[in-house]
């Protein structure tokens, strides 16, 4: 049944064109899904000493709403982004696609972008919250979970970099730096603004 589906999404690829689309979009909504949750644990525990719960369903909270916007936002992109190129194609052609493997591929590639797009973001987040999760069925203290999150969520910043190092053909180890760096001013911002409130 994998297979399947691998071969089925391939081909949908194949025709549409949409792999470059589908994994950059897969990329920067993974990398919004571990800052959004980084800025809630860092913010909630400097700012307002918040307990692990409160954390748990900010953090929660903010990956099904960044799925659902990820979602809904890259399907009605990507739609009128493939409803435009099956178009141009007619056009060139002289003929209508409809039925055609390239006009379902194009129609489908829209969904598969955004089931993406969703799983992305709220998986990145997810896992960045995991220690937190432990926190609450008292397998880690509060504070594990603090560091343990923020270990997790730097780690990923930096496996982000290194794939869109890998992608651009560019050193992967200094790509990974720079997306490490992202993560680690953002920490700064959040500490300074801590101490100023």
């Amino acid at each position: 049944m994998f297979n399947r589906l691998r071969a089925a999404i391939s081909r949908i690829f194949r025709y549409s064109g949409a792999e470059e689309y589908t994994r950059r979009y897969a990329t920067m909504n993974a990398f919004d899904g571990v800052i959004t949750i980084l800025g809630i644990i860092f913010g909630s525990v400097l700012l307002g000493g918040a307990a692990v719960k409160q954390i748990l369903a900010a953090g929660i909270g903010a990956s099904i709403a960044m799925a659902i916007s990820g979602a809904s936002g890259t399907y009605m992109t990507e739609k009128a982004e493939q409803e435009r190129k099956i178009k141009e194609i007619e056009e060139a052609m002289l003929m209508r696609l409809d039925g055609t493997l390239i006009f379902k591929a194009r129609k489908k590639a829209a969904i598969i972008s955004a089931i993406a797009d969703s799983l992305s973001a709220m998986l990145a987040g997810l896992v960045t919250l995991l220690p937190y999760f432990a926190a609450a069925a008292r397998l880690l203290t509060p504070e594990a979970a603090f560091y343990s999150s923020t270990a997790i969520a730097l780690g990923l910043l930096f496996t982000l970099g290194i794939f869109l190092g890998k992608i651009a053909n560019k050193d992967v180890i200094m790509s990974g730096f720079r997306s490490l760096m992202i993560g680690l001013v953002t920490l700064l911002l959040i500490t300074l603004l801590n101490l100023v409130l």
